[in-house]
């Protein structure tokens, strides 16, 4: 922060104009970029460089479980019962579509017309549903 010459107003370094007397102001130095290699204006060595990185101890490979909980993932009760709650919507699901199918329609679909139609759509359903619900996740 700077100072306006004018009136003493605490002025930001990038205005050229100050707020209070709306006097032009000097133009600010122009900041210096440190460079690569420049030694850091507290003394103190830079954390970056190279020699204080070190090598590292080798390529880590991340480890991945069905079965281990984590920050993503559900852990085996949560994938048991999420499991549960598909197979069950699943059984649920063709009593509710015929209901609905009589209620908004009027007409009840006699023979295995409709069960077909539901399995053919809750089958792949249900299958992409579960293989969300067991895709292996990454452990730390």
């Amino acid at each position: 922060m700077r100072s306006c010459p004018s009136c003493g107003a605490h002025i930001v370094d990038d205005l050229e104009w100050c707020n209070q007397c709306y006097a032009k102001l000097p133009a600010a130095p122009a900041p210096r970029t440190p460079r690569v290699g420049d030694p850091p204006a507290d003394g103190r060595p830079s954390p970056w460089v190279r020699s204080n990185i070190g090598r590292p101890d080798g390529r880590i490979e991340p480890a991945f479980s069905r079965w281990r909980g984590g920050a993503t993932s559900f852990g085996p009760v949560g994938r048991t019962l999420l499991t549960l709650g598909v197979l069950a919507m699943l059984v649920v699901g063709y009593p509710l579509l015929r209901g609905l199918v009589y209620t908004v329609g009027g007409i009840d679909i006699p023979g295995t017309g409709l069960v077909v139609l539901y399995a053919c759509a809750a089958i792949p359903a249900g299958t992409l549903m579960l293989s969300r619900v067991w895709k292996r996740e990454r452990i730390n």
